[in-house]
């Protein structure tokens, strides 16, 4: 019965394919381009040096300097390389960074669940550049959007339960004996494999836009709602309606701490074969949009000057 259904549902996204081919292939094109022009400039450099501190063992110093803020967060202080890292290039680094973390038996399965619930952060050049330049035409909204995505994941945060009977300082680094070379062969195929997957993602999630979109007609000033699939395309399209200044600001704000399925898509990906649960991280993505937006939407009213 099964796959009679899913034989089905491939049948009619395959009719839908054919017959909206132009349309689709605009929207690869897009993705082509939003991942080789926009995202992995901002992710190789990240994705690349994080694998190689790992490896020299500069988890140390960073756990080392940030350990109370880490048990703030009820959290090994070695998440703290993940924290700062995610920080610099937002998510779906983040998962990369805890992968890797954990593949050097340098945190647990709880460190990753509790991380993905508070270390879900926004490139800020794509914040302040192309949301607050680009996309709303101004630096100053980009930045009280970031400010406002940092400090509502950081409350986040703030409420995750400690674990009893586990030393939040437990894990120690293994001396690395491995030539430099090596190292860096090592992180480049590491890093193109994550990007392969971050591009197969965002196509896929796109052409599921693009075919929702055919099916049903959506006035301009609401197919920001394609941000819960695809964030960047939502965003694009909310820059594109008639809405307010104001609620542009606040929807970019929700939109870029929910994250949209495709890079919670992303995040599991990147982090298949370990046991997370995704409704602990659904939830915490709803509650950091909507959280995100209410900060936003006080600071703008009460700081933003036109």
């Amino acid at each position: 019965m099964k796959k009679i259904i899913y034989l089905i549902i491939f049948s009619i996204l395959i009719f839908f394919i054919l017959i909206n081919s132009y349309e689709i292939m605009e929207s690869i094109r897009f993705s082509f381009s939003l991942c080789i022009n926009n995202l992995f400039p901002s992710l190789i450099p990240f994705m690349l040096l994080s694998n190689i501190l790992i490896k020299y063992n500069f988890v140390y110093d960073i756990s080392d300097i940030l350990k109370n803020l880490m048990k703030i967060f009820k959290v090994n202080k070695n998440c703290s390389f993940a924290f700062i890292m995610s920080i610099l290039s937002g998510s779906p680094s983040n998962a990369k960074y805890l992968k890797d973390l954990f593949d050097n038996n340098l945190i647990n399965i709880k460190d990753i669940q509790k991380c993905l619930n508070f270390c879900h952060f926004t490139n800020p050049i794509f914040v302040i550049g192309t949301i607050g330049y680009t996309f709303l035409n101004n630096k100053k909204i980009g930045l009280i959007i970031l400010i406002s995505h940092y400090l509502s994941s950081m409350i986040i945060g703030l409420f995750n339960k400690k674990d009893k009977n586990i030393d939040l300082n437990d894990f120690k680094l293994e001396n690395n004996k491995s030539n430099f070379i090596s190292i860096l062969k090592d992180s480049i195929n590491n890093t193109i494999s994550t990007l392969f997957l971050i591009l197969g993602i965002i196509t896929t999630c796109i052409i599921i836009t693009c075919i929702i979109d055919n099916i049903i007609t959506i006035n301009i000033n609401y197919k920001f709602i394609f941000g819960i699939i695809e964030m960047t395309q939502g965003l694009k399209f909310l820059s594109l309606s008639n809405l307010s200044i104001e609620l542009k600001a606040i929807i970019s704000s929700f939109l870029i701490s929910f994250g949209g399925f495709c890079i919670h898509a992303q995040v599991f990906s990147i982090l298949d074969n370990k046991k997370i649960r995704y409704y602990p991280y659904f939830k915490s993505r709803l509650i950091h949009g909507i959280l995100s937006s209410i900060l936003t939407s006080f600071i703008f009213r009460f700081i933003y000057i036109n």
